[in-house]
């Protein structure tokens, strides 16, 4: 799998400034509802109601991500 592309139910627009400040090394656009960061060595690029996840080798890199994404979105970022 090179990319995966991941349909939200709803939109996160709200989430993306709390969630931007919580990853390390996330680029934030709030004019566009965009945001960029690495997560394990794969691209994740963060849209309002989408997810686009580029050079992962596997379908468990994507699962994993969305776990910790989701704990995220959900406000269980404490560690």
């Amino acid at each position: 799998m090179t990319r995966a592309v991941i349909k939200l139910s709803k939109n996160i627009s709200s989430a993306m400034p709390r969630l931007s400040s919580l990853i390390e090394g996330c680029a934030y656009n709030p004019e566009a509802n965009q945001m960029a960061f690495r997560f394990n060595n794969v691209v994740v690029n963060v849209e309002s109601r989408q997810i686009n996840i580029s050079h992962s080798e596997d379908e468990t890199i994507v699962k994993t991500f969305m776990d910790w994404f989701l704990n995220l979105l959900n406000g269980d970022d404490k560690k």
